[in-house]
């Protein structure tokens, strides 16, 4: 690799290494100040409080969405200033920065607040900070037990690396452009789930109802009462203990194979000895279920099984359907019906260990419609689900290529 000073990937024509400075050196600071959630109204002057930078992050903030009543001596933005959090949750992610593109929005309590010299791209410093070694630096510096603090007089000792301004504005354009598609590709995975919730209010008939309120043409009549173990037989996973772990043997499916109502094979996936194994194998389209979980929230999610292989099993937490109709029984796991029976007859709360419990899921009446019309039903819902699926997958590539790219684009 060479010096420390030269990143792994750079553009055409830039060749010369890196300088090191303080960043006490190339900047000028400042401490948001007097604002809190309580004083966020619904309409006034734009205003940035330090959460946003961990429930909605973006590397440039262009567009603000919260609002106050301005108070005196407030902290107003000049337009590309670079601020970081001074509290969070975990000394790992509180090193996060952000620039504010544009002026007049007050900057809350609880933001440091950085205006670089001319001689540094704040695209750059924001990104650097948050990513580079300097996010490292400031995650050893910041201190707390279950609140950690970051000062100003912390990141004033940040060692910055930097090249010159030409380079920093390319890398700056460079990751603001990757930011900017993967929020499209995430506003239209987002569309596509709500397009999603709506077809499934539409499609299922409401509480109390035997119609949906939209059908498929030539379809009519009411739906017919069902008991769900009429629908789909429902199995309790395998108890294991760690002696029967192995490195490989047979697949145990887990909640964590359930990700967006997608099935997904984990690389911490566990395997058990074979000899272990005395329940049936899973097989392609049986619904896999989270029958218990430390988060009563996390019990019931679902997903259809889907290129498992060979020799899977489901865990002791987890339950499967074989269902007669799996598209449809799937989806219709998804609708209103379901998520009021997983309120009702799931225990636990308040952290408690929630559990599902198998008769009452068997037990469980529904309306149905004909096969032919739970078909169609279950074809529309199981293309939609492999669109979103599809969606959900190239956003995650996009992700994994920005991390990539920050992982040598910067000393």
């Amino acid at each position: 690799m060479g010096s420390k000073r030269v990143p792994e990937v750079r553009f055409k024509g830039f060749s010369d290494e890196w300088e090191e400075k303080k960043l006490r050196e190339l900047a000028s600071f400042a401490k948001g100040n007097g604002y809190s959630k309580s004083d966020l109204i619904e309409e006034g002057e734009p205003i940035i409080l330090y959460g946003r930078l961990y429930t909605k992050y973006q590397t440039v903030i262009e567009e603000v969405d919260t609002f106050t009543k301005i108070k005196e001596k407030s902290l107003i933005s000049k337009g590309y200033e670079v601020i970081v959090p001074s509290s969070g949750e975990t000394s790992e992610d509180i090193s996060r920065a952000s620039v504010v593109k544009r002026s007049g929005v007050i900057l809350g309590g609880d933001l440091n607040v950085i205006y670089p010299s001319d001689e540094i791209n704040s695209i750059f410093l924001a990104l650097t900070i948050s990513n580079g070694n300097q996010q490292k630096e400031l995650s050893k510096k910041a201190q707390g037990k279950s609140v950690v603090h970051l000062h100003n007089s912390d990141l004033k000792e940040v060692n910055l690396y930097y090249p010159k301004k030409e380079e920093q504005v390319q890398i700056g354009n460079f990751f603001k452009q990757l930011d900017e598609t993967i929020a499209f590709q995430q506003q239209e995975l987002d569309t596509l789930k709500q397009t999603k919730q709506g077809f499934l209010q539409k499609m299922f008939p409401k509480e109390g109802e035997s119609v949906p309120e939209i059908r498929f043409s030539g379809f009519s009549g009411e739906w017919e009462r069902q008991k769900f173990k009429n629908l789909a037989k429902v199995r309790r996973g395998l108890t294991y203990t760690p002696i029967s772990i192995r490195q490989n043997g047979v697949r145990v499916l887990r909640s964590s194979n359930i990700c967006d109502d997608t099935f997904v094979i984990g690389n911490d996936d566990v395997f058990v000895n074979p000899k272990a194994i005395n329940i049936d194998f899973v097989k392609e389209n049986d619904i896999l279920i989270t029958a218990a979980n430390g988060s009563s929230r996390l019990v019931g999610k679902h997903a259809l099984i889907k290129n498992v292989g060979k020799d899977a099993v489901h865990g002791g937490f987890m339950l499967v359907a074989t269902a007669k109709i799996p598209l449809f029984i799937n989806a219709m796991m998804s609708s209103t019906w379901y998520k009021k029976f997983i309120n009702v007859h799931v225990s636990g709360g308040n952290g408690a260990i929630g559990n599902l419990n198998k008769n009452a899921l068997e037990e469980q009446t529904v309306y149905v419609p004909q096969i032919e019309e739970q078909k169609m039903i279950g074809n529309f819902f199981g293309k939609l689900d492999n669109t979103i699926a599809l969606q959900q997958q190239e956003l995650e590539n996009l992700k994994q290529t920005k991390k990539a790219f920050l992982q040598k684009m910067f000393v």
